[in-house]
């Protein structure tokens, strides 16, 4: 009977999908929390809250081809506002919008998966 307690009990904590318990391919340990494990991705988020700016802005993590990806979003309902998607190490993936309607992204939407609001203002 305590085996069987205790396997439910590993099969009950293994299953969790709270964002914190989600791993992603940033390095080989497990990040929970990367605005703050991310140096690049916590100097975006700083720069954000220093801005005196009311613009609402917003940081997601994606799953996009497989791997874990960050869209920042500097003026969300910004007609002319760029998003920018970055890889783990802070390059740039992709981009779309902005005043050219710019689009290195095709698919984005239909192919990203796993959407985390990391952080708003």
């Amino acid at each position: 009977m305590n085996k069987l307690l205790f396997f439910t009990l590993v099969l009950i904590y293994s299953c969790q999908t709270d964002s914190i318990f989600q791993k992603n391919d940033c390095g080989a340990n497990l990040i929970s929390n990367p605005l703050e494990d991310l140096q690049w991705l916590n100097n975006i988020k700083t720069s954000f809250e220093q801005s005196s700016s009311a613009v609402k802005k917003k940081i997601y993590q994606y799953t996009y081809n497989g791997n874990t990806v960050f869209l920042i979003d500097p003026c969300v309902s910004c007609p002319d506002g760029l998003q920018t998607v970055y890889d783990c190490s802070g390059n740039t993936v992709c981009e779309f919008g902005g005043i050219a309607g710019l689009n290195t992204c095709p698919g984005f939407s239909e192919n990203s998966t796993n959407e985390i609001l990391l952080w708003e203002n």
